[in-house]
């Protein structure tokens, strides 16, 4: 946005994701990253080489904010840090955004929103960063839907099942596993398209022996009309599968490929018998693009003062949808989703 002052973002946490965070950045001319902070100085040393030759290096939160002059700060360290992250920052009266999952447990991250909305010493913006409805192929199903090219939407199915567990060992040691950690990206994928589920039945299974809480997870959402199905899953080896599809009255979306980093996967759109639309995208520059699109919304938000996409109290909400799922995973029955 022209004539803007630019924005002056810090950058908590330099692990394997923040590659991708802040090649969005770059990308933003109102936004110029000065600090990024991780106890390895090696990690932030590394980032600060490749993204923001111009940034400082500090080795945690407290120094970052003593030091560096900010008005953002993108949180990308492990969700039990979270809430002590995010009202540091508050108390400092910067922007947040966090990266998801926002906290291990509901009523933390209901008490962290609840926290963030309270008046400050000045009003802020709270975002979650949760990116997958920002892929752009994602984009065109929901401006299609808009548009009204599927009709009364009756079926959503969308799969992740990866061959292997990830690559941070917190992700893997924590106590619940895939369906809160990439899961929540699908439900969230879910819940633009067909709005809030009214209920949940899941089944979680500890199939790989690497990870501690649940590496494979199928939910089933019933919504007022329509019915969705999540699967996911951190599979101990075999192939990958994966993909997405939407049914309506009168149009279909296929997605055929992983929804993360790949070398191809297809999309198509169906109007009644006939193929309307049909490429061969790139999973990888899918990804990350829509880091970009991601903060390129809540970058606008912060110079506009409107709210983003992705606030805390939005991605609550998918939380309540997840955790639903877990409750049905440890009862063994149809959940109620308030």
């Amino acid at each position: 946005m022209s004539g803007q002052k630019r924005l002056r973002g810090g950058v908590l946490g330099c692990g394997m994701i923040s590659e991708f965070h802040l090649r969005g950045w770059q990308r933003i001319a109102d936004v110029e990253i000065v600090a990024l902070a991780d106890p390895n100085p090696t990690a932030s040393e590394a980032r600060r080489q490749a993204y923001a030759p111009a940034a400082r290096c500090f080795p945690d939160l407290a120094s970052m904010l003593a030091g560096a002059e900010l008005d953002f700060i993108d949180i990308i360290t492990p969700p039990v840090m979270h809430a002590e992250h995010c009202l540091a920052a508050k108390a400092a009266s910067l922007h947040v955004i966090c990266q998801k999952p926002l906290c291990l447990d509901l009523d933390e991250a209901a008490r962290l929103v609840d926290a963030m909305s309270k008046p400050g010493p000045a009003p802020r913006l709270f975002a979650v960063h949760e990116n997958h409805r920002f892929r752009p192929w994602f984009e065109e199903v929901r401006r299609r839907h808009a548009e009204g090219f599927f009709g009364r939407l009756r079926y959503l199915r969308i799969d992740q099942l990866d061959p292997f567990e990830p690559k941070e060992a917190f992700k893997c040691e924590a106590e619940r596993g895939v369906l809160l950690e990439y899961g929540t990206h699908l439900i969230d994928m879910v819940r633009v398209l067909l709005g809030e589920p009214r209920s949940a039945f899941a089944r979680g299974h500890r199939q790989n022996p690497r990870v501690r809480g649940e590496s494979m997870a199928h939910v089933v959402f019933e919504h007022d009309d329509a019915t969705s199905i999540v699967d996911v899953a951190w599979k101990a080896a075999g192939l990958h599968q994966g993909g997405f599809v939407l049914i309506g009255d009168k149009g279909e979306a296929v997605y055929e490929g992983r929804l993360t980093r790949d070398a191809a996967a297809r999309f198509r759109l169906v109007s009644g018998n006939e193929v309307i639309v049909e490429q061969i995208r790139s999973p990888t520059d899918d990804y990350v693009e829509s880091f970009y699109k991601f903060e390129r919304d809540v970058t606008e938000a912060m110079l506009t003062g409107r709210s983003p996409q992705q606030t805390g109290l939005e991605n609550l909400r998918t939380l309540e949808a997840t955790f639903a799922s877990y409750r049905s995973m440890a009862e063994g029955r149809v959940v109620r989703i308030p």
